[in-house]
């Protein structure tokens, strides 16, 4: 990329200060305006415009994944999101057969019963706590039937994953405190038990597949390990926040919930608006490997590069109107990340989303949010959400 001056008038800025916990519309323009590539204060960088944003995903060579993932403190590698080239090709090889449209729509039959089942629970009421009660639960349902682990070790499963990334510290300068530790530890010798269940015959799904499938070019027991861990902390965390997220904004807008349940069809379209205008996973974290220069910044070999997704998903210079809500816009926006690193569950994403909004709306079409609830996401944070949003169901009473 040819770089271009930037001016810096207001210096290094500071991630944390940003007011993101009401609204991300005014933070993703304070970062844009700043430019495309903004110093912080801690020493690191943010690019935040479209272009800068495909240029460092695109270029793992200059800005390393496995770098950046390194210092998160997993007992294993997240792979494969965890690696660069040419590993990162090796794994993406192997796991792309099992993530493809057809895989998904090959789960959303049992996905249809556990999501069911949840609103069950629900539907005859006239309230919920719809975090706890479905955006939570219902992830790690399909990790756990995914993986083919037992659905009664859903508790223990979420206890563990809550505890490791509610205290996980992004800048990898702190040591986890004692009772992480030992859920990371419960939550090892877990996941050692299904690998090594896989690898006798008397495990079952995803990665006994994955393992079959791979005896010319075998995964470590480690690599295999890494996998399990990116679904449980990734997969199942980042799902519950955009569902989260996703349904502050329903609540609160009656109009396009009238407009779902006369029109189902349009939710593949409303759940990727909301993934574009407000990513739970916000910054993408890449390190650069070598001195470079982006747009007028020299960015020294071992800074941290964030790339802001939310800030690039609303690039004035890609879109009319970026920060309006818009079901017919079509854009291939960034949530799922880009590059050789675009995120290798998609499919199954998109599936839970559509899934869960689709059934939702089919049995209670009308809804908002608790008198008096005002949805504030937690941040500073590595993916963003909402630990709860307490719904009530007017049209029930």
């Amino acid at each position: 990329m040819r770089p271009q001056t930037q001016a810096d008038p207001q210096g290094p800025i500071s991630l944390e200060s940003l007011p993101m916990a009401q609204d991300r519309t005014l933070p993703y323009a304070m970062l844009r305006d700043a430019g495309p590539v903004v110093r912080l204060k801690n020493g690191g960088f943010v690019v935040t415009s479209r272009e800068a944003a495909d240029y460092v995903l695109r270029n793992p060579e200059i800005f390393s994944s496995e770098r950046a993932f390194a210092t998160l403190g997993s007992p294993v590698p997240l792979l494969p999101i965890a690696s660069d080239p040419p590993g990162h090709t090796r794994y993406r090889r192997i796991l792309q057969p099992f993530f493809t449209p057809r895989t998904a729509a090959l789960l959303e039959r049992s996905s249809h019963g556990q999501v069911n089942g949840l609103i069950d629970r629900i539907a005859g009421r006239d309230s919920c706590e719809v975090v706890a009660e479905l955006a939570r639960p219902f992830p790690a349902q399909v990790f756990l039937t995914l993986f083919g682990l037992p659905p009664e070790d859903l508790d223990r499963l979420l206890g563990w994953k809550d505890a490791i990334v509610g205290s996980a510290d992004l800048s990898g300068s702190a040591a986890p405190p004692p009772e992480v530790m030992e859920s990371a530890a419960q939550l090892f010798a877990y996941t050692t038990a299904h690998v090594a269940a896989c690898r006798a015959g008397t495990g079952g799904g995803l990665l006994a597949d994955v393992l079959a499938a791979t005896r010319d070019d075998p995964l470590t027991d480690t690599e295999a390990l890494g996998l399990c861990f990116l679904f449980i902390i990734a997969g199942i965390d980042s799902v519950t926040s955009a569902l989260s997220l996703m349904f502050a904004k329903l609540a609160a807008d009656p109009a396009l919930q009238a407009r779902i349940v006369a029109d189902p069809s349009v939710i593949p379209q409303v759940v990727e608006e909301m993934l574009r205008i407000d990513p739970a996973n916000c910054t993408l974290p890449r390190v650069a490997t070598t001195d470079v220069e982006l747009h007028g910044h020299l960015i020294p070999a071992g800074s941290s590069v964030g790339v802001a997704l939310g800030a690039a998903n609303r690039d004035p210079a890609e879109l009319d109107d970026p920060d309006a809500f818009d079901v017919g816009r079509k854009y291939n926006h960034l949530t799922f990340g880009g590059g050789p690193h675009r995120c290798v569950g998609i499919h199954l994403a998109r599936m839970e989303f559509t899934m869960v909004l689709r059934e939702w709306h089919r049995r209670i079409p009308s809804y908002g949010l608790a008198p008096g609830f005002q949805p504030l996401v937690g941040w500073p944070a590595g993916v963003i959400g909402l630990s709860e949003v307490p719904l009530v169901f007017p049209a029930r009473r």
